[in-house]
């Protein structure tokens, strides 16, 4: 088979491959077009082709959030590249293996008013974890040099603590001549062996008195069964409140509406793992308490000080820590489970209309996965009873509405499961683009609460009793949801909270929409 005459794109497909990514996400243009042609006829890529960069970008992170492993995209030169930015950012602070590859031109076209041509090389480096800049160089030594470049930018998505990066390519002219075969291929992976020591906790464990009351908080992560398995055996020596996005069991999450924390036995030490937390209450509650012990467990570039009590970061698989330190500690009880109680919930959250609409998706999808957009969505989800075998995900990492129904389309791209996405009518609105994502499954179902705009801004006491909350802040998108579907061949239904929505569960022909007809204020229940 003919190929196209640029090694360095021969050398970064192959390293591509040799670094375990299979899907690649590809945004069509001219200068990345050797890219395209290489990773195409390579025959070892699934390649999907999305047009918008920032809705290709997210769909990447949702594919690489489900699938385990790193997804790669790439764009054309120029602001292209710059679209990638906020699903980047997520994945940073999520610790999501994106490969954001971009063409460019030469560097000596730089600023001389040559089309689509920006300062590409580290524009992306404030929310990537490696960079790098490849010439369109041919000659043997450039390309050994190449070579050992990329390793190193490809090993920093896959490391000990995964991301983003980027790796900005260079071509002159992107088109050239066609030629018989291919040379032979300087890629070559550089491994790096980390062996996994035995952890020694003899010297924090000795610190902490055995019959000290130990709160786990945890918040977004991916699903890790050793996790639940630790935690549960655990019980009665670590409490636990770990959010619904924190996917350690259905017994875990914060069921309750409003939880009291300042009326419960106050913890000793806090371990935090996983992610940001949605809960402003409980963060509130634990950088109140004057003589806290904050222990922060796993992988961070920086100490992370979540409740301004941060005394030790213990660089390990965090559930090594917490087995250790269960082992070390005396039973608990009454503390465990007078946290346990608090967060349980009671009829209050069930008493919400939504919340029993919301919950027939849970109970009729038996096995699925759950996205949420931020705002008042992933707060309706806190309340729900999920069961095991259900995911739940919620773009956490920089906490915003943007991208996340392309991100739960990407994901429900290369997921076997069901994947639904319950949203808000201001997030749905900021990712209407998302719609023209191609191939987007059957089993795709989403869920869009309309309650007249961002009604988190009527809720909060910053905004809601703003005589501009409305017009500045509330603003009811215009959102044509019926038309969308039709035009885009989704399946579309109508509901209000309390209504049964059986039908739009058991729909099965097309990816289908359910528009929850709400009274804007109706998030105050929660807030």
């Amino acid at each position: 088979m003919e190929s196209i005459d640029k090694p360095t794109a021969h050398l970064l497909t192959d390293l591509l491959r040799a670094y375990g990514v299979r899907r690649i996400v590809l945004s069509p243009g001219t200068r990345s077009a050797p890219l395209a042609v290489a990773m195409a006829r390579s025959g070892y890529f699934d390649i999907s082709v999305i047009i918008d960069e920032r809705c290709a970008a997210f769909a990447a992170l949702g594919m690489a959030l489900r699938l385990g492993h790193p997804v790669a995209m790439v764009c054309t030169s120029g602001s292209a590249v710059l679209n990638y930015a906020p699903a980047l950012a997520e994945a940073y602070y999520r610790r999501v293996p994106l490969i954001a590859i971009s063409a460019d031109r030469p560097v000596d076209l730089i600023d001389q008013r040559d089309s689509q041509t920006i300062r590409q090389p580290g524009a992306l480096t404030a929310v990537t974890r490696a960079s790098v800049d490849i010439a369109d160089d041919r000659t043997d030594r450039y390309l050994r040099y190449a070579n050992r470049l990329i390793n190193q930018t490809l090993a920093g998505a896959v490391g000990p603590i995964p991301g983003p990066v980027h790796i900005n390519m260079q071509f002159d002219t992107p088109l050239t001549k066609m030629v018989e075969g291919r040379a032979e291929s300087h890629a070559r992976k550089i491994g790096i062996e980390r062996p996994k020591a035995r952890y020694d906790f003899t010297s924090i464990l000795a610190s902490i008195p055995r019959t000290s009351k130990v709160l786990v908080v945890s918040g977004d992560m991916h699903p890790i069964y050793r996790f639940s398995t630790v935690l549960r055996s655990a019980a009665d020596k670590l409490a636990l409140v770990a959010e619904a996005q924190a996917n350690l069991g259905v017994e875990t999450g914060i069921k309750a509406v409003k939880p009291d924390f300042a009326s419960l036995p106050a913890p000793d030490i806090v371990v935090s793992i996983g992610g940001s937390l949605v809960s402003a209450r409980l963060k509130a509650y634990l950088r109140s308490l004057p003589h806290l012990r904050h222990i922060s467990a796993g992988y961070d570039d920086v100490p992370v000080d979540t409740f301004f009590s941060l005394s030790e970061v213990v660089e390990c698989p965090a559930e090594d820590f917490l087995k250790a330190l269960a082992e070390h500690l005396e039973p608990s009880a009454d503390f465990c489970e007078a946290w346990r109680d608090a967060v349980a919930g009671t009829e209050e959250g069930r008493s919400i209309p939504l919340i029993g609409l919301l919950q027939q998706l849970v109970d009729g999808l038996h096995i699925a996965d759950f996205h949420f957009s931020n705002g008042s969505a992933i707060r309706y989800g806190q309340l729900l009873n999920f069961r095991d075998g259900q995911r739940i995900d919620c773009n956490r990492g920089v906490s915003g509405i943007d991208g996340c129904t392309s991100t739960a389309i990407g994901a429900a791209i290369v997921a076997q499961n069901p994947t639904v996405l319950v949203t808000g009518d201001m997030s749905a609105a900021y990712d209407v683009g998302a719609f023209a994502i191609p191939g987007i499954p059957p089993t795709f179902k989403m869920v869009v609460l309309d309650n007249g705009g961002g009604d988190i801004f009527r809720a909060i006491p910053s905004t809601g009793p703003l005589p501009e909350c409305e017009r500045l802040f509330a603003v009811a998108p215009k959102l044509p949801l019926r038309s969308l579907a039709e035009g885009y061949g989704f399946d579309y239904f109508e509901a209000e909270p309390g209504d049964d929505i059986s039908e739009f569960i058991n729909s099965r022909r097309a990816p289908a929409i359910l528009r929850v007809k709400m009274c804007a204020g109706s998030s105050k229940s929660i807030f």
